[in-house]
């Protein structure tokens, strides 16, 4: 029976700013959740970076009803590919043992704690079989059902009513018209509707006091219920502290709305507890045949052995993952820093390059530019994808602005698609071609939606879409060059300028002063040098793929999950500006007259690279081009057939699944991510990095006060540390972390994928980012390595006066290796509960220690 519990007249009640303070504290919990649009990597444990990287996932787990790790079924399969090492794999659980003593410690004949612990990472047998996903409880799936009526972005056939209320209020003035809510509370939900404060704050107040909570467990209790729909959370946070104040028009709404609404529920006695892990079978039988013991035997040993047996046990399985994700870190670390120490150790004589091009830091750089190297003089840098323009952009035609920069930073600029010169015409043909699809579109939809016109819709469109649907699926190459026979090229016809927009003028066009700033930025941060060759392209990058949700996953993070082209081309129209020329002359940078910066586009899912503007090349630098495009067209077909073997398909196939709107794996994207490697690129051109590092460009030697290394260390490495986590956890439990199979996805509201026709909004990426089609991982789960050439003192000081660096290395999210250019050593970072312990048990390259 569904109970209301009274409100005593004399219970303290705490204050509005009380309440925003613990509502705000919640919130954390969940990180915000960008939509699809602009789909970044955020690390689902965020709220968690506090703690150790191990204590932050034992804490999480329970409270998302998630996994700690892989399932040892899993992680074996990785073994047995060699992405795991058996020495390090041994080397961890002896560190898990606590070093070598305890770990060869015997508990009975010939048998030591390490035997016993590597039998069952080893060879004791396991469940393979995939666990099935957990349904939501009838509490969380109705509040989701109402976040995904009032969120929408004009998907939805009929808008929920009130909107402009704010989502608890406007809940307030449906719900009890929803058999549902009746069901789920009975009469109690009904008197509470009557009686509730219909302000957030007051009625979670109110709801705290009625329900008991005593005041040192009101934060916890907020925060457990925003952990039990993660996303619809993380997109409140999305809405209230990212995007543009212009989304959330006539449809507020903040965390402490979704709280609202879940008090409600739980004091009319609707909140059910979801059912936790009921924990670890426990392994004695099988660990006693293992070894040819009987449980006489085991009983007969000291009460020490026992209970040393015990524990191992009755280990878990995320604790079983924990030693495997070491020796995976560890596996990777010493294969990398033995390269970069050889590497360091002898330079690579470097002539003067034909021309230069400064790449994306992004993983799918690194093989293209090293297939680009290997067809001529070419000299190629890395750089974050914005390069360095905090900008929107005003895409002719589109209603809203794009953010073109990383998620920590906000738009200082306006910039303005506009017709290119000469193609204004073919402007105006390409946004009306735009507005009669968008209108098509919207009649369509309109037509299908409707509960009159639905099945006159399909009758009258029915043959025509089956005919475009045949052509789309059996020649989806020939549907995309008919496309581009009807309507012009947009890269040719239209390009950003730097004027103002009327709807931000609070924000300045450039100065000079700015364009000089920005194209400084470029030589300070990356050491690129003045004497720069003839030709020097900003290749920014993005994705492409069809009828795919997470299609702006595959574009650039650095540029809020959308195409670097844009930053490219603005960036290279400052610096062939001969005032920004002549200002940066007055910084000491004399750029050869000679020189021509061009912007470049790769597009990571077909290889191919379009460069802009070609019409504003010089006609002195018409052989320097085409040279250069002759390479990147040889490059690109390499680099296709290098990934076509990851993906097991052909170079071909590639090109039609980036056509084809029922391909699931257009790209691998980003698995695959292991390191961040700080340093020039003689560092790394002849090391084979296979695609898993990012690459950031920096000379020590040019920046003596540790700034540039400063920068690149807290954001470039901030957001690759996001990614890192995205893709770690999202393997780890794709279910709870990630966002589930693709086939079974549903795009709700415009903002967000669900698996099936309802439910929480999904964080996370899907299993065809990361699994192979028979549920190997791809992907393997580990913490992201930081390489960084500098002197160790310099490294030093910037993590000792950065709280954020402090953090991360200290509390174990990433390592930290330092290759100190002075002594040639390799010098790893302790985390902060090695360094308490005094542990003295590392891997095989014992120089790592620091």
């Amino acid at each position: 029976m569904n109970m209301i519990a009274p409100l005593s007249p004399g219970a303290p009640i705490l204050s509005r700013t009380e309440v925003a303070g613990l509502v705000a504290l919640a919130a954390r919990t969940v990180p915000p959740l960008w939509p699809l649009e602009s789909a970044i990597a955020v690390n689902p444990l965020a709220g968690f970076e506090n703690l150790p990287f191990e204590e932050a996932v034992g804490r999480a787990a329970p409270l998302f009803r998630a996994r700690r790790n892989l399932p040892l079924a899993q992680w074996r399969a990785l073994l047995a590919l060699g992405k795991v090492e058996e020495r390090f794999l041994r080397d961890a659980a002896i560190h898990k043992l606590g070093g070598l003593d305890p770990a060869f410690e015997l508990i009975g004949p010939d048998i030591s704690r390490l035997d016993l612990l590597m039998a069952r990472l080893s060879h004791l047998p396991v469940e393979n079989e995939e666990a099935t996903p957990d349904a939501l409880t009838p509490d969380a799936a109705f509040i989701a059902k109402w976040c995904a009526a009032f969120f929408d972005q004009g998907q939805a056939a009929f808008a929920m009513p009130h909107r402009e209320l704010g989502l608890y209020r406007a809940a307030l003035a449906v719900i009890a018209h929803d058999p549902e809510f009746r069901a789920l509370t009975g009469a109690a939900g009904h008197h509470l509707l009557l009686s509730v404060p219909r302000d957030p704050l007051d009625a979670i107040a109110e709801g705290l006091v009625v329900l008991g909570i005593p005041r040192s467990e009101e934060e916890g209790k907020l925060a457990d219920l925003v952990a039990r729909l993660p996303g619809w959370a993380g997109h409140i946070r999305w809405r209230t502290e990212n995007a543009d104040a212009d989304i959330s028009d006539g449809a507020p709404a903040g965390m402490a709305d979704l709280l609202a609404l879940w008090l409600l529920l739980d004091r009319a006695g609707a909140v059910v507890t979801p059912p936790r892990s009921t924990g670890e079978p426990d392994v004695t039988a099988q660990l006693l045949a293992q070894f040819g013991l009987t449980r006489a035997t085991l009983a007969s040993l000291p009460e020490k052995g026992r209970k040393r047996f015990a524990e191992i046990a009755t280990m878990d399985e995320g604790a079983l993952g924990g030693v495997f994700q070491i020796a995976a870190e560890w596996t990777y670390r010493s294969g990398l820093a033995t390269k970069l120490q050889s590497a360091a150790a002898n330079p690579v004589s470097c002539e003067a390059p034909d021309a230069q091009l400064i790449f994306c830091i992004d993983v799918r750089s690194e093989p293209f530019r090293r297939l680009l190297e290997a067809q001529g003089r070419y000299e190629t840098f890395g750089y974050a994808g914005f390069f360095g323009l905090p900008i929107a952009l005003h895409r002719f035609g589109d209603m809203r602005r794009r953010r073109l920069l990383p998620v920590l930073l906000s738009p200082q600029h306006d910039v303005v698609e506009a017709p290119a010169p000469g193609r204004e015409q073919d402007a105006l043909s390409l946004a009306a071609g735009q507005e009669q699809a968008r209108r098509t579109s919207m009649l369509f939809n309109a037509g299908k939606q409707g509960t009159a016109t639905a099945f006159a819709t399909a009758e009258a469109t029915g043959s025509i879409a089956g005919v475009l649907m045949a052509a789309r699926t059996l020649t989806p190459g020939l549907v995309k060059r008919v496309n581009a026979v009807l309507s012009p090229s947009r890269e040719d016809v239209l390009a950003p300028a730097s004027g103002q927009h009327r709807d931000h003028a609070w924000h300045p066009t450039f100065s000079l002063s700015d364009k000089v700033g920005f194209a400084l930025a470029l030589f300070k941060l990356t050491g690129l040098s003045a004497q720069t060759a003839r030709l020097v392209a900003l290749v920014g990058h993005g994705g492409s793929a069809t009828n795919n949700p997470y299609a702006s996953a595959l574009d650039c993070g650095a540029c809020g999950g959308h195409a670097g082209g844009s930053n490219a081309r603005v960036l290279a129209s400052f610096l062939n500006d001969p005032d920004v020329r002549a200002g940066l002359a007055l910084k000491d940078i004399r750029i050869p007259a000679e020189t021509w910066f061009i912007a470049a586009e790769h597009n990571t899912t077909t290889d191919e690279v379009i460069i802009f503007d070609k019409h504003s090349v010089p006609e002195s630098h018409g052989d320097d081009l085409a040279r250069l495009v002759e390479s990147l067209a040889k490059a690109g077909a390499a680099n296709r057939d290098r990934r076509a073997a990851l993906l097991g398909r052909t170079a071909k196939d590639l090109l039609t699944g980036a056509m084809h709107w029922g391909e699931v794996r257009p790209e691998w994207g980003l698995a695959g991510n292991a390191a961040f490697i700080v340093g020039p690129r003689r560092l790394t051109r002849e090391i084979d990095l296979e695609g898993r590092a990012f690459l950031h460009s920096y000379d020590w030697k040019k920046d003596p006060d540790g700034t540039a290394l400063t920068t690149i260390l807290t954001a470039p490495m901030v957001v690759a540390q996001w990614i890192n986590c995205q893709y770690l956890f999202s393997t780890v439990d794709n279910d709870r972390y990630g966002s589930g199979d693709k086939v079974t996805q549903n795009v709700v509201g415009g903002i967000g994928v669900l698996q099936g026709n309802g439910g929480d909004l999904r964080i996370g990426l899907p299993k065809q980012s990361l699994f192979t089609d028979n549920g190997t991982p791809f992907h393997v789960p580990q913490r992201l390595l930081t390489v960084v050439l500098a002197p160790v003192d310099r490294v030093e000081r910037v993590v000792k006066s950065n709280d954020i660096l402090d953090r991360l290395f200290g509390n174990g999210w990433v390592t930290l290796v330092v290759m100190d250019p002075h002594t040639g050593k390799a010098l790893r970072w302790l985390p902060d509960d090695e360094r308490d312990a005094e542990l003295s048990v590392a891997p095989t390259i014992h120089e790592l220690e620091i």
